[in-house]
């Protein structure tokens, strides 16, 4: 299995950053594809072979950075047209795209069907009504799947997106009212089988196992009281992974050392082919990421010491601990232009109006100098495009994608005015 390092950045030069910050100008992202490369195929490792492994486009949509993927990741998740839109502008086989959201229009599902999607996760009666009328005027067959929401609340995921009352998928409960209505439509649909996503950030692997367990009980369900098949089983994924701890992320090893066996039973006594799909999006792609903004300007305001640098908030909200945080935590931040320093107690402060603009609080890093470079570690995920990009009207930063030996930009900096 491959070893992934906790900072794929701890290599990188001064030097190299500030080159970096010369050519592309400052706040930028800079992302490590390898990292994301590498942590795919040891999630493939870790299930031997047993579960396919998609991308969640959400997490980071960046093209260059989708574009490094394309033959790495069996496929992708998306949830919009306009992510539809960027998978195939990367080079993806739509077969290989699964299309989730509680809010799917028309356009989008047209746009989804037309293209041949491999999965359109119906969240609701009404996508399934659109998804048959759609298809018939169409003349196309919609695939779909199910996404349920079961019925389990499983509470090893820090954030719950099933087991209660939410807006994503049909209530398990509810799977006999919606299943028929499934089967009586063959002539549009072509039923793939289920997806259920029981939330985010689960760093123990026993509650990983006791989600899929549930979710199998529910195609098992399925298949004794229909003639439905389940040939593809998306399990959503959540698996783990701390921004605030450098080290911090759940035990994929010891996760596939529990999971494959039951996935492997599973398989084996189906009657029918199985795809088994993990979606991974924070897991894969955080860890890669590094946001890098210069000090402007210091102060001590009532002995407390402040470095305002060029970016925050608006690039990186997760950062400053307002973006689907319930406890305020610092990531891991880094002096990128004098490692060795003195350690200082400090805030570090974003240029906005607002005082929750804190990339960091009281946190300790090496002591800052104006010009120097402050590095928010594990960025990739639920950044800049998760940000408010056009609060504070100040240019958007350049992404940058290390892949194969270079530097490529995946995304430009642009002025404000390019949004008007």
């Amino acid at each position: 299995m491959p070893v992934v390092s906790s900072d794929p950045w701890s290599s990188t030069p001064a030097d190299r950053f500030e080159m970096l910050a010369h050519e592309y100008g400052t706040p930028l992202y800079l992302y490590d594809a390898e990292d994301v490369r590498s942590r795919v195929q040891q999630v493939r490792d870790a299930f031997e072979g047993q579960a396919q492994v998609y991308f969640a486009v959400k997490a980071n949509p960046n093209l260059g950075l989708l574009r490094s993927l394309l033959g790495k990741v069996d496929g992708l998740d998306i949830s919009s047209g306009g992510e539809l839109d960027q998978a195939q502008l990367a080079g993806y086989d739509p077969a290989s795209l699964s299309f989730a959201g509680p809010a799917k229009n028309r356009a989008e599902l047209t746009a989804a069907i037309l293209s041949g999607a491999g999965c359109i996760s119906i969240e609701s009666v009404r996508e399934l009504d659109d998804c048959v009328q759609i298809a018939r005027e169409q003349g196309r067959r919609a695939n779909v799947a199910v996404r349920v929401n079961p019925k389990l609340l499983n509470r090893a995921f820090g954030m719950k997106m099933g087991g209660r009352a939410i807006q994503f998928g049909v209530d398990e409960e509810e799977l006999h009212s919606v299943l028929p209505r499934i089967a009586a439509c063959a002539d549009a649909l072509d039923f793939r089988g289920i997806h259920v996503y029981a939330g985010s950030q689960c760093f123990d692997a026993s509650g990983v196992v006791e989600g899929v367990t549930h979710t199998l009980e529910i195609v098992r369900e399925i298949e004794s009281s229909t003639a439905l098949r389940c040939s593809t089983i998306n399990l959503g994924g959540g698996f783990g992974l701390s921004h605030t701890d450098a080290d911090k992320e759940i035990d994929i090893a010891a996760l596939g050392s529990a999971l494959t066996p039951v996935l492997r039973s599973f398989v084996a006594s189906s009657r029918v082919p199985r795809r088994i799909v993990f979606e991974l999006g924070r897991y894969l792609a955080a860890n890669a990421g590094i946001y890098v903004a210069r000090v402007i300007s210091s102060k001590i305001s009532r002995g407390k010491c402040f470095f305002m640098v060029d970016g925050g908030l608006h690039h990186q909200l997760a950062a400053a601990g307002t973006f689907g945080a319930a406890l305020r935590s610092n990531f891991v931040l880094r002096n990128l232009s004098r490692p060795e320093a003195p350690p200082v107690r400090c805030n570090i402060a974003g240029p906005s109006c607002n005082p929750t603009d804190l990339l960091g609080i009281d946190a300790e890093l090496p002591r800052p100098e104006i010009g120097d470079l402050i590095g928010v570690l594990k960025s990739g995920a639920y950044g800049l495009t998760a940000s408010p990009l056009l609060f504070l009207g100040r240019h958007t930063p350049a992404e940058v994608v290390a892949v194969d030996g270079k530097f490529v930009l995946g995304r430009r900096s642009r002025p404000m005015t390019d949004f008007n």
